[in-house]
């Protein structure tokens, strides 16, 4: 059987999902950063635009939920979901809730203000973990892609406070979920506080983060992300980060003699 392969962007929130899945059961896999080609990479792959993709067992499946899923199926150690049917149904309800409300809305917090200051800086966090080479190639048609960049994901200046408040109502639903808890379902770690954390990360930036962001945050994103850091579900992901992020399971191609 191949080794799976995960076409990824580093930076993004919701391809450190899928990479934690593999990660976390252990999955030997190959990973390959897509610069600013990835959508027609994507599009040709799956017929959609979207990462993260993994390669595995002759399909190329689509969207960090559906990969889960997948290797779930195929694998069935560490599991991330619950084996009580109640338990599993609450953990993929919270997987869903928290990809389409948190995820695109910490997106949109973070990168919104930075595009309006300084399109440059933007254009490095967003070649994250990518050649020098990825950059250069955005930074020539930088107004452009600024452009498709946010009507794609939905960023706007005017949804900016909507979607900082989406970010706090998310922080507010972890904490209440979770009730005090190690976890938000069940006794263990499990397909919903992979989901939360992960989506958290680039507010997070816990050292057990495989990427590390190259660029500093402008000052006002640096008070943002002070003020929300402090909240308890904040402290509690980096924690869950602690505890089950673990090391990569990236199968490296060795370099020529």
């Amino acid at each position: 059987m191949d080794t799976p392969l995960l076409w990824h962007i580093p930076l993004s929130h919701f391809n450190e999902k899928a990479r934690w899945a593999l990660d976390y059961k252990g999955i030997a896999h190959r990973r390959q950063v897509l610069g600013p080609d990835y959508l027609v990479r994507a599009w040709r792959a799956t017929g959609q635009g979207k990462l993260p993709i993994l390669f595995l067992d002759g399909r190329a499946i689509s969207d960090s939920t559906r990969i889960i899923a997948a290797l779930e199926e195929r694998y069935k150690e560490r599991p991330l979901y619950p084996c009580e049917p109640a338990l599993r149904k609450r953990a993929l309800e919270l997987e869903d809730d928290f990809d389409e409300t948190l995820g695109p809305a910490l997106r949109a917090s973070i990168i919104t203000p930075i595009f309006r200051q300084d399109r440059d800086l933007a254009l490095r966090l967003l070649t994250t973990g990518m050649p020098e080479a990825a950059y250069r190639r955005l930074r020539s048609v930088a107004r452009i892609f600024a452009a498709f960049y946010r009507f794609r994901h939905k960023i706007s200046d005017r949804r900016l406070e909507n979607d900082r408040s989406a970010v706090s109502a998310a922080l507010d639903r972890i904490d209440r979920e979770r009730d005090g808890r190690a976890y938000l379902v069940g006794t263990s770690f499990t397909v919903a506080d992979l989901t939360a954390a992960s989506l958290l990360s680039p507010l997070l930036q816990p050292p057990e983060i495989q990427y590390q962001l190259r660029v500093e945050l402008p000052p006002d994103i640096q008070d943002y992300r002070s003020v929300l850091l402090r909240h308890p579900a904040a402290l509690w992901a980096l924690d869950i980060y602690r505890e089950h992020r673990g090391s990569s399971m990236e199968v490296r191609q060795k370099a020529p003699p």
